[in-house]
């Protein structure tokens, strides 16, 4: 069965390939950004991106109406946008197609432009990655749903990685970049916390370890060499969305720190990059702000997870956590502010009725 495609952007043009490579920072060459075809250049001005994760396509979703209302310019599905676990291509197909008859996503993707990546539950499996083996079936059903299947930069590539670069419609525009990251498709295994630590109740919540091996992966090869050039883009704000936490601390669960050598080389690329890099991430089923000075920079880490099936597991211990802690329905929103020479911007979270729960800013 194929669904409705739901575009994610219009196909840009090679004419704008060209000038933008002229506007590089570094010395990227013409020939690697033939190779790595995006950053694509929007034709869309932004001031407001919205995002979330963990949507049950089964159950009701009236926050995405809230979400509508609050007319972002972009909306970024961070994973887990439909639960599929299964190695049926007919499973996953039918899951994409409750979403699909949704009236409420319906009216989301009609009205704004839409980015998306994927975590475990959409890939196919919980807690899911590299070896996983009905992963090129998912990538096709992914790609096929989200329209993508044809267009730059995902027809020729391995995996849903992706990047685009926006400008801001204010009286002193910015360019702001979206790194979309893939998290499942070359990621090593994960490390498990031996049966006995968690019978005697010692070691960290969760099942996992942190894995200091130096030849486990995140992104794979191929993704990490894109990455490195992506960060060398010209761009005043960079937005890089992984479906996992980038910054917590709560390694015995599915977050980056599980791989910290993994976790340092992402952030040595963001401390050396040009302007503001701000991680978006879901999974976890509740809403929070981590942040972490490293190198001399400030980088935040902001957490909307879930959509329609919130859980609360308790406290969680979180050293780098601002604020509280949000456990109900959310979702997360980018404000962009360029009236003045010196931009800011504000990260939210939102709650089910579009009210502010959790608020942070870089640039004041």
């Amino acid at each position: 069965m194929r669904f409705p495609s739901f575009p994610l952007y219009p196909i840009g043009t090679g004419l704008a390939i060209l000038v933008l490579c002229l506007n590089f920072s570094g010395t990227p060459v013409f020939a690697q950004a033939i190779q790595y075809q995006d950053p694509i250049p929007r034709n869309k001005a932004i001031q407001s991106i919205a995002f979330g994760s963990c949507l049950r396509q089964n159950r009701p979703a009236t926050i995405l109406n809230t979400i509508r209302e609050s007319q972002p310019d972009l909306f970024i599905f961070l994973g887990d946008n439909v639960y599929a676990d299964t190695t049926s291509r007919a499973e996953m197909n039918a899951a994409y197609s409750l979403l699909a008859k949704k009236p409420e996503f319906q009216k989301l993707v009609g009205q704004t432009r839409i980015h998306a990546i994927w975590d475990d539950h959409d890939y196919g499996a919980n807690d899911a990655g590299g070896d996983f083996a009905f992963r090129k079936d998912a990538e096709q059903i992914f790609k096929t749903f989200w329209g993508i299947s044809d267009v730059r930069p995902y027809r020729d590539r391995d995996g849903i990685y992706a990047s685009f670069l926006y400008r801001t419609a204010g009286k002193h525009p910015i360019k702001v970049q979206l790194i979309l990251l893939d998290t499942r498709s070359f990621r090593s295994p994960w490390k498990t916390r031996p049966w006995w630590q968690t019978f005697i109740g010692i070691g960290p919540d969760g099942p996992y370890l942190p894995d200091a091996d130096p030849e486990k992966t995140m992104l794979g090869s191929s993704q990490w060499k894109w990455l490195e050039y992506q960060f060398q883009v010209q761009a005043d704000l960079r937005i890089v969305a992984s479906s996992i936490q980038v910054l917590s601390l709560a390694n015995g669960f599915e977050t980056w720190s599980n791989f910290p050598m993994e976790q340092e080389r992402l952030l040595q690329l963001a401390s050396r990059a040009q302007g503001s890099v701000v991680f978006i991430s879901g999974d976890r089923h509740f809403a929070e702000v981590s942040a972490r000075s490293y190198q001399g920079k400030i980088f935040f880490d902001v957490t909307s997870s879930s959509l329609n099936q919130p859980l609360d597991f308790g406290a969680e211990a979180n050293p780098l956590r601002q604020g509280v802690r949000f456990a109900s329905a959310n979702f997360g929103r980018i404000m962009i502010h360029d009236s003045t020479p010196r931009w800011w911007a504000e990260f939210q979270i939102m709650d089910e009725q579009g009210d502010v729960r959790i608020k942070a800013s870089i640039g004041r």
